[in-house]
């Protein structure tokens, strides 16, 4: 079970890495949104700032930058029960996008918030503290 829990973390670690880093240099191709215009829509104003599409907005950022940082402490082992509570409002929106706007791609997502619910639960004495 301990190289299942490491292959987790690491696998984890890698994908909010990568996602994260996307955010900031763009190569990985954007998911299809061919008859989602709600979603295109959502995800152009969450990426740009200004009728133009331009301008860098700032939540993408702020997302890639959590995300990377998140990733490498998952990566690296270190502050595990912080990072993953950290991941919690990452985990539920992207899910929540793609459950109300663009269904289709939901897998990633759900991958994200079941993998950082297991290891939540996995962690849950560091977090007993916290609920007593």
């Amino acid at each position: 079970m301990k190289i299942f829990h490491l292959i987790l973390y690491i696998g984890l670690g890698l994908m909010l890495l990568a996602f994260g880093l996307n955010k900031f240099f763009w190569f990985m191709p954007d998911f299809d949104f061919t008859g989602y215009p709600e979603a295109e829509y959502l995800f152009k104003s969450l990426r740009f700032s200004g009728p133009e599409p331009t301008g860098k907005g700032y939540i993408m950022g702020l997302v890639g930058i959590t995300e990377a940082v998140v990733g490498i402490l998952l990566i690296l082992r270190k502050w595990i029960p912080f990072a993953l509570v950290v991941l919690v409002p990452i985990s539920v929106n992207i899910v929540l996008f793609h459950a109300f706007v663009n269904l289709p791609n939901i897998g990633p997502a759900i991958l994200v918030a079941v993998a950082n619910a297991y290891l939540i639960y996995k962690n849950w004495n560091s977090y007993k503290p916290l609920f007593s």
